[in-house]
């Protein structure tokens, strides 16, 4: 293997052509790969801030790019602060479980930051989702059972799934299990292959509220979905709790079984959509109140109008402000927001949306949207999909993992073959990247 440092260099200079010169100097600056070894690749930052945001908005990225360069797919991410020299883990992580300890690493609940119900922020948006999930708090036997939340992604899904879970292990004497759809996925896999597959039934039958965020992750796989039918069956003969989160509504989840699909559809189906401008100046000043810097309200205002299309990305535009005017002893105004924030926007003061891309797509190549997150192979809805999925990562810089959840729970490698089979089109083909060029341009227009 090379050394660290080498693969270091190799992976900020990936960074640096995705992210632009702002952003990297403000979060990998005095950043270093000091090891891997056990599954781990050890990275020391500068401070807890800059750890926060590269655990928040990087680490799916580091795990793909240090992951190729090592041949180790389930390499994990762990940073630690280097202070004058010494290395401290202030991780800001909280591994949390149902039932304290495992057998597998793999079994526990990792948290970046606690989300509390009482810290969520209601809106036209999600407050149908919001009550609802109070409601499955307040009554034993709740008149719907499950309830299902979808929405696209960073507009508070896990937020309320977790906001629960957390409620309930404070106030409540309930069993309840709060993971990932990927992470139970791994749990089954673990126990089927150690043949320890009745204890893992007795953990997750006997629950009281059982809570999976991501359940779009079980799209195809078959053997899973079964395991995950009969807990989900074994749960609600017994009149247990159950709160489901994901990216789409059960009938869009590609390659998801009927019967399945039809539970997830028995209780009550609530769409999260994104935040109105009055929701996202709520959430801006209570994510602001936490700085220990001033926010003018102008600012917040700016960001609410030029930032519309998740929650994730509000805070992530104010996160960055707030970093940069720190790091540089730096007064934030409305000058220093349009300097930052700047590189995030395109002439127009518009970003580009995954709704935009796909509006222009499925209009040049007229197929539907459910066609274009479907299963089908024919090169009428491939071809465009594989553009899609292309332009995903071009325009929004979405992991390899991102877009495949996404476009139907598609594969990693499926995704990977997608893009560089389109790229390597745009390089020999001249007429095809004047069309790629087209498209861009419209999406970066708003579709006109």
């Amino acid at each position: 293997m090379e050394s660290c440092s080498k693969i270091w260099d190799d992976v900020l200079q990936n960074i640096r052509g995705k992210v632009g010169p702002l952003r990297f100097n403000l979060w990998f600056k005095n950043t270093r790969l000091e090891s891997v070894d056990n599954g781990y690749a050890n990275i020391t930052v500068p401070n807890i801030f800059t750890q926060t945001w590269l655990q928040e908005n990087f680490t799916t990225i580091l795990r793909e790019d240090i992951g190729r360069l090592v041949n180790n797919g389930e390499l994990n991410i762990r940073f630690s602060v280097i202070n004058n020299g010494e290395g401290e883990n202030v991780s800001t992580s909280k591994i949390l479980s149902h039932e304290g300890k495992t057998e597998s690493n793999k079994n526990t609940v990792q948290f970046n930051r606690v989300l509390k119900l009482d810290e969520f922020i209601v809106g036209p948006n999600n407050r149908l989702a919001y009550t609802a999930a109070l409601e499955m708090l307040k009554d034993k036997y709740p008149s719907f059972n499950p309830l299902f939340i979808h929405g696209t992604v960073g507009v508070g899904k896990t937020h309320i799934l977790q906001g629960v879970w957390n409620r309930v292990k404070a106030e409540q004497n309930v069993n309840a299990v709060y993971m990932s759809a990927e992470k139970w996925t791994n749990e089954y896999i673990y126990s089927l292959q150690k043949q320890k597959m009745e204890s893992f039934r007795q953990k997750y039958r006997n629950v009281d509220m059982f809570l999976i965020d991501d359940v779009h992750f079980l799209s195809n796989k078959q053997g899973v979905q079964e395991e995950f039918l009969h807990t989900f069956n074994a749960l609600y003969e017994l009149s247990k709790k159950i709160i489901l989160a994901s990216d789409a509504h059960p009938k869009m989840i590609g390659q998801l079984k009927e019967t399945l699909a039809s539970r997830f559809m028995s209780g009550m189906i609530v769409k999260i959509d994104k935040p109105d401008y009055a929701t996202r100046v709520l959430i801006l000043r209570s994510k602001a109140a936490k700085f220990d810097v001033h926010y003018p309200e102008e600012v917040l205002e700016f960001i609410a109008d030029k930032f519309d299309d998740n929650v994730r990305e509000v805070e992530s535009a104010l996160t960055t402000l707030s970093a940069h005017a720190k790091f540089n002893e730096k007064k934030i105004n409305l000058q220093l927001a349009n300097e930052v924030l700047g590189e995030f926007l395109y002439n127009d003061g518009k970003i580009v949306k995954i709704n935009e891309i796909e509006e222009v797509v499925i209009a040049y190549f007229s197929i539907s949207r459910s066609e274009l997150h479907s299963a089908k192979k024919t090169k009428s809805v491939s071809f465009p999909r594989q553009i899609c999925m292309y332009l995903t990562k071009i325009l929004l810089n979405w992991s390899y993992q991102q877009i495949g959840n996404y476009f139907g729970s598609k594969k990693h490698s499926t995704v990977m073959f997608a893009i560089k089979k389109v790229k390597e089109q745009v390089d020999n083909d001249a007429q095809f990247k004047v069309l790629i060029e087209m498209l861009m341009g419209k999406i970066k227009k708003g579709g006109k």
